[in-house]
Order: C-alpha cells, then sequence, then structure tokens
C-alpha cells in the first residue's frame, strides 16, 4: 500500500473513529495506566489576552522549562495526545514533569483556573494523530504546535 492510500485509510479510520469514554481529570493520579488517548486543556472562566501576555512572559524570560510554541490568545491552551501514558504527559503539562519537556508547566505561571477533558482512544498511533490534528485544527489552542501532521 502506498503512503497516500495508507493516509487516506488512517483518515477513514480517524473520521468514524469513537472514543471509548470521555471524562474531566481532576488529578493526573486518575488516568492510572491509560496510554493512549487525546486531552484538551482549557482555560475557565480567564481572560485569554491575559493568559497568553502570561505565558509569553514566561516563555520570554525563563531558562530552566521548554514552552510550547505561542499561537494566539484563546481559552483553549492545548490540544495533545500520548500514547504512551497519559498520565506522564498530563503530569508535565501541570507542572510537575521534567524541565525539559515541551509542556505548560501550569503551575510555575498559570494562576486561574483550567480543565483538561480526556478521550480514550482504541485506535493506532496514526489514527491518534489525525484525529488530534482535526481537534487541534478546529479548537485553535493558545499554544502549542498544531498537530503531528501539521508541524506548523
Amino acid at each position: 500500500m502506498s503512503y497516500i492510500d495508507e493516509l487516506i485509510e488512517n483518515c477513514r479510520k480517524a473520521k468514524a473513529a469513537s472514543p471509548l469514554r470521555e471524562f474531566v481529570v481532576e488529578h493526573y493520579d486518575q488516568l492510572g495506566g491509560e496510554r493512549a488517548g487525546i486531552y484538551v486543556i482549557e482555560e475557565v472562566g480567564g481572560d485569554p489576552e491575559k493568559t497568553f501576555r502570561a505565558m509569553s512572559d514566561y516563555k520570554r524570560g525563563t531558562q530552566s522549562r521548554a514552552c510550547p510554541k505561542l499561537n494566539h490568545p484563546s481559552p483553549v491552551l492545548y490540544v495533545g495526545s500520548s500514547t504512551t501514558g497519559l498520565k506522564s504527559r498530563i503530569k508535565q503539562h501541570v507542572g510537575d514533569g521534567p524541565a525539559g519537556t515541551y509542556a505548560l508547566h501550569l503551575k510555575h505561571w498559570f494562576d486561574g483556573k483550567y480543565r483538561i477533558i480526556v478521550r480514550i482512544y482504541d485506535e493506532p498511533a496514526e489514527v491518534l494523530q489525525i484525529i488530534e490534528d482535526a481537534l487541534s485544527h478546529d479548537r485553535e489552542p493558545a499554544f502549542g504546535k498544531r498537530g503531528g501532521n501539521n508541524k506548523g
């Protein structure tokens, strides 16, 4: 099967895919051994402009933590996925992970409230990436690359 045929087939699978479950994460320990899923981190009741400036200032001023790409103000802070362990990835975004990993590191600069919505899928990594790309395209997050297939 050619690359294009495989990509088209994976897009068909992504379009038909439904999450096995969807839930709001109160603490990353809830995730236990969940490995594959997509997550959306949203600001709750805040000011997207102020939040965007706060991350911009933090990113400009820090040499100690790897921060994501700046996009534009949005109530959706980040859209991401993991195929190797959701708990570890969410822990990084909260700010309890390694400083060198590109993540939001929220507890180090963000004072507002946020919600993390997780969708668990039983799909291969290539299909999960397409689902993430589509969600990122639709939700236009303030921070982070726009999916592994978009690179932009």
